[in-house]
């Protein structure tokens, strides 16, 4: 039996992909974008799943008639992963004074993008508030990609800290995380796709970060690449990035996260 086990084990870890600093870096990368994708959902949708969560709940106690069976109704369900393309409600909240909104980020995405000489298609933009996404699907000529960013007014922890691979800290006390060919995949799709991407976090002092992602295909999942490498490398994520035309939203009252 313990023999068996053994065995079992060797088996299932013999063609795991050894720890080296690459595979740390794509992991740090491929969780700061994950938590501002989750971050993205709420800002997006916060209202309608109060309401759905409401629905469900109330349903549950309709149907099952008993404080107990209602509170197990009431659980919530395990989010899948959301996408940084998350379409926009119908009805974005209007901006209060001093906040950014989601078409200025627009705006200034394109006028960043135009002069460096890309044509540019398929504008998206969701968040409000203190968090705010936009993106476009660019072409040099040789292929078009998608580019997005995602300006946030903190409350998500310091990439940078403990300092790892990629962190630079600059002469204004900002910490710049830079992370390059990033695969969007870690199982079979990747082959099929071949999307990799290149990433960019501006973290500043007061907590308020800019994140730059641009990517070899139109879309961040779901369609072939269209050229070998992203339309956009990490040094000219980070001069995007550096921009002063961005309009950051106010500090965030929020904590830094911890997952």
């Amino acid at each position: 039996m313990n023999t068996q086990l053994t065995n079992l084990m060797q088996q299932a870890t013999e063609n795991l992909e050894p720890v080296t600093p690459d595979l740390l870096e794509r992991s740090v990368a491929q969780g700061l974008r994950q938590r501002r994708r989750r971050t993205t959902l709420l800002t997006a949708t916060g209202a309608g799943a109060v309401l759905a969560t409401a629905g469900l709940i109330a349903g549950g106690i309709h149907l099952l008639g008993s404080p107990a069976d209602a509170a197990a109704a009431g659980t919530p369900v395990p989010l899948t992963k959301p996408s940084a393309s998350i379409k926009p409600s119908a009805k974005t909240p209007p901006a209060n004074a001093g906040q950014v909104t989601p078409k200025q980020t627009l705006a200034t995405l394109r006028t960043l993008l135009e002069a460096s000489h890309l044509s540019l298609s398929k504008s998206e933009t969701w968040g409000g508030g203190d968090f705010v996404g936009a993106a476009y699907v660019a072409n040099d000529g040789k292929g078009a990609a998608r580019v997005d960013v995602m300006i946030s007014g903190g409350g998500e922890g310091n990439p940078c800290v403990p300092v790892r691979q990629g962190c630079t800290t600059l002469s204004d006390g900002s910490v710049l995380f830079t992370s390059k060919n990033n695969p969007e995949y870690s199982d079979g799709r990747q082959a099929q796709y071949g999307v990799v991407s290149n990433y960019v976090v501006l973290f500043r002092r007061d907590g308020r970060n800019i994140n730059l992602t641009s990517y070899n295909a139109p879309a961040e999942k779901g369609q072939q690449h269209t050229r070998p490498k992203p339309i956009l490398s990490v040094d000219e994520l980070t001069t995007l990035a550096k921009s002063k035309a961005w309009k950051l939203p106010p500090v965030s009252a929020a904590k830094p996260t911890t997952k």
